[in-house]
């Protein structure tokens, strides 16, 4: 009898902490969609492998939280498609053109794609507000995608498009973009539906990244000083970034000149700026190690945890060798995450 009750519980807690999470089901697409028309539900699809790391992240950090459970499973058939076993998983990668893992793809209940996205979210309310887009039509890659097929080049289904259509990493976008740009006026190239050109295809000292800066208080205008001054901070963290981490090229005087040049640009909030420059004089000269430290300290409270993660990310593994091991120590007890934390000691050490 207490076997039977032990045995019981543990049967109870395993369907428990399934029926918390997304409820994923041992179908085939066919057998799910007869599924979801039967129960009026979308299709929801993990696309994994078995190396992927961000997908085992999902599996253990995202997908068994009730708040997921209670969103997925009253809308969607949940499935789980290994993208290189068998027949079936190649098979569907390749008619979605899927290249990155994890990719989810949502279909309705005849099977017709209504998005698809890659990349592994581990904050559960992102991960939500992703998968919703698939509800609605200015987001949705499937009804974009139609539309724009048949011809529609509105500014704002195009933008919406393309953007989308990024997020799938299926295809290489570039020459849509750059069709994209060409087809703006002068006005329009000062929006909100061409900032994404800004922020992902005009690095620094192109012709389109000198426009953006050259306008940025016309941006600034138009879309929000926060969000202009964002994607100039990112733009000069990865010039900066490149340099501590042995990418870029550059000279002293090349890192003072364009730190005299960001503090023109009027930018409201440097954010991590002042950290990455020092870490550039740092790694050039070997000097001002305590400066470096000093910056950190000061801007940890002006950091979201991922721009914090983000910052030491690429500041600790960049200074290894200038860092000592009690420094490092410290640095890495200011991380939040830990696939970062684990990425940072990896390469710390």
């Amino acid at each position: 009898m207490k076997k039977l009750i032990v045995a019981s519980l543990i049967l109870f807690n395993v369907f428990f902490s399934v029926a918390q999470g997304v409820a994923f089901e041992d179908l085939s697409v066919e057998q799910a969609v007869e599924k979801a028309q039967k129960e009026n539900k979308y299709i929801f699809v993990d696309v994994y492998t078995d190396w992927c790391s961000p997908c085992k992240l999902m599996d253990k950090q995202v997908f068994p939280l009730k708040e997921l459970g209670d969103y997925f499973n009253p809308k969607f058939v949940s499935l789980k498609i290994n993208a290189e076993k068998g027949e079936v998983g190649p098979q569907f990668a390749n008619k979605y053109k899927i290249k990155a893992y994890p990719t989810f793809v949502i279909l309705d209940n005849k099977g017709d794609l209504v998005h698809i996205f890659a990349g592994g979210i581990l904050e559960p309310q992102k991960f939500i507000n992703k998968v919703s887009e698939s509800f609605d039509s200015e987001k949705a890659y499937g009804i974009l995608k139609q539309r724009y097929d048949s011809g529609e080049r509105d500014i704002k289904l195009v933008s919406n498009y393309l953007q989308v259509l990024i997020s799938t990493h299926t295809v290489k976008p570039d020459e849509l973009v750059e069709e994209f740009y060409n087809s703006l006026t002068d006005d329009e190239k000062v929006s909100n539906e061409a900032l994404f050109i800004y922020e992902m295809f005009a690095p620094l000292k192109s012709d389109k990244a000198n426009l953006f800066e050259e306008k940025r208080d016309q941006f600034r205008e138009v879309v929000g000083t926060e969000k202009i001054d964002a994607i100039l901070v990112a733009k000069y963290e990865l010039y900066f970034g490149s340099v501590v981490r042995g990418y870029g090229k550059a000279t002293i005087e090349d890192i003072n000149a364009t730190w005299e040049h960001i503090l023109k640009l009027g930018i409201s909030n440097l954010k991590t700026l002042p950290v990455f420059k020092s870490a550039a004089v740092l790694t050039l000269t070997n000097e001002g190690k305590e400066t470096v430290l000093k910056e950190i300290e000061n801007a940890i409270s002006n950091l979201t945890e991922r721009e914090k993660d983000l910052m030491l990310y690429i500041v600790v593994p960049g200074l290894k060798d200038i860092l000592t091991e009690k420094e490092k120590e410290n640095l890495i007890k200011l991380v939040t995450d830990e696939g970062v934390k684990g990425y940072i000691i990896r390469s710390a050490y």
